[in-house]
């Protein structure tokens, strides 16, 4: 078990130069003002031999860019928008995560209905059992749940209970760096899902998407992520002459390049022009679905056009914030979580139902950085826990059921702080879905310090 930690991202990016250039390349005092960006000519005379100093990838890619500007136009919004050839298509579902940033209260999302403690230190924010939407053996949901128990009941939603994390500090910001990171503190540079993409050796320009302004630590590595907005938003900035006079000088900036950085760059205009089409027809989603106007509505929609496009997307990201609710969690009738919960209800009945039969090939989990405390406090909220429930959806979830071995809410049971003690490991959870349905035959390079059990989750993937 390698347990060294990652190099740091791109790392390597300035080395490896490139001595065997085209002879019609233009020479040094011809290239684009933008195209001197990295380079360290000074300012010496031209030499003999023009590119006697070679171009780094970096060089390269700070140079392009530059040339874009020029132009008046944006390159897309990525961390690494030049992404290798598209690998072969591998036999694995799309695997859609779901962060809660900030750590959700489970205890009022899947409830405890049976626990006499719950009730009696939740006199004002408890979810009361007339109220609560019935799962099984005494678990019930919020009552804004109603399209999640009906997955439920239809067997495609299997809630996790008492997940832990290995860290225990109940801080925002060593919580959610242990959760992406996969490992202790310490054991890597890179995230899991980035470690995922390496094992199986993924470079496609969609392989791995991140719905938002920035990659995560997750998805951070020497494996190509793509971070955007939106379709809408992607793409080469512009009016559309522009557009195509942009694409058109990337791909001649490029041609005959005898380095695979020539690839990459036709490989993501290839992938500009799909998500361009996409973006230029006109989008109604599948069996009357009605996606709420949202961040996380509009994402998922988004997602499920490119996983309907096929366009290779095996790994999709997203960041809801808001769940940190020290203050008005409130009542079921009203409440920040109420009002979460509406959203969140909505937007994954409306992306199930917009898949349709490509359910089967999805995965869904939820997952925080951490739960909340059993004990309600005197703003009708609940401050920093341990141990949560996890979601997964999926068409291929052996759901209808509850997993994991509840501790109780005893003094003895829970953590130091009075919240849920942990019993199964999230990254339990984690190694089911990329084992039986992410394509992977081991996760020992996803999570070097861990040896997962198993818990049967999902159904394997043939």
């Amino acid at each position: 078990m390698d347990a060294t930690p990652d190099a740091a991202p791109y790392a390597s990016l300035d080395t490896g130069y490139l001595d065997d250039l085209p002879s019609d390349s233009p020479p040094h005092h011809l290239r684009p003002e933008g195209m001197h960006a990295g380079c360290d000519c000074g300012t010496e005379a031209e030499p003999a031999d023009h590119w006697r100093r070679g171009f780094t990838r970096r060089r390269v890619i700070q140079g392009s860019a530059a040339m874009v500007a020029a132009l008046g136009l944006q390159t897309v919004t990525t961390r690494f928008a030049f992404s290798a050839a598209a690998a072969p298509a591998l036999n694995t579902d799309v695997i859609v995560m779901i962060n809660l940033r900030g750590g959700w209260d489970t205890l009022n999302i899947v409830v405890p209905t049976f626990e006499d403690i719950y009730y009696n230190q939740r006199q004002n924010i408890a979810v009361p059992k007339a109220a609560a939407l019935p799962l099984s053996n005494g678990w019930a949901l919020h009552p804004q749940l109603t399209a999640i128990q009906k997955l439920y009941q239809a067997g495609t939603f299997a809630p996790v209970v008492a997940v832990g994390t290995p860290d225990t500090t109940l801080s925002h910001f060593e919580a959610m760096d242990t959760l992406e990171r996969g490992t202790a503190a310490g054991m890597n540079t890179s995230g899991w899902m980035n470690r995922v993409l390496q094992a199986r050796n993924q470079k496609g320009v969609f392989a791995a998407v991140q719905f938002g302004s920035q990659v995560p630590l997750a998805l951070s590595g020497n494996a190509p992520a793509l971070a955007m907005d939106g379709i809408q938003s992607f793409g080469l900035a512009g009016y559309d002459d522009v557009r195509v006079k942009a694409a058109t000088a990337f791909a001649g900036l490029y041609k005959g390049l005898k380095h695979p950085v020539a690839t990459q760059v036709t490989d993501t205009l290839a992938g500009v022009t799909a998500v361009q089409k996409l973006r230029d027809t006109a989008y109604t989603p599948a069996a009357g679905a009605t996606y709420p106007n949202g961040g996380l509505g509009n994402s998922l929609k988004d997602a499920a056009r490119l996983i309907k496009s096929n366009l290779g997307l095996t790994m999709a990201a997203f960041d809801v914030g808001g769940w940190d609710m020290h203050t008005n969690e409130g009542r079921v009738d009203g409440g920040d979580l109420k009002d979460h919960l509406v959203e969140l209800n909505a937007a994954i009945g409306a992306f199930v139902t917009d898949l349709g039969p490509m359910y089967d090939n999805v995965t869904v989990v939820l997952l925080s950085e951490f739960g909340r405390t059993l004990r309600e406090n005197g703003s009708n909220g609940t401050d920093h826990g341990h141990g949560q429930t996890l979601w997964v959806l999926g068409g291929k979830v052996n759901g209808g059921r509850v997993y994991g071995a509840w501790p109780g809410l005893t003094d003895k049971a829970l953590y130091t702080n009075g919240s849920v003690g942990a019993t199964t490991d999230y990254r339990d959870v984690l190694a089911d879905v990329l084992t039986r349905r992410g394509g992977l035959g081991s996760t020992s390079a996803v999570f070097p310090d861990h040896t997962p059990k198993p818990l049967g989750i999902t159904q394997v993937r043939t």
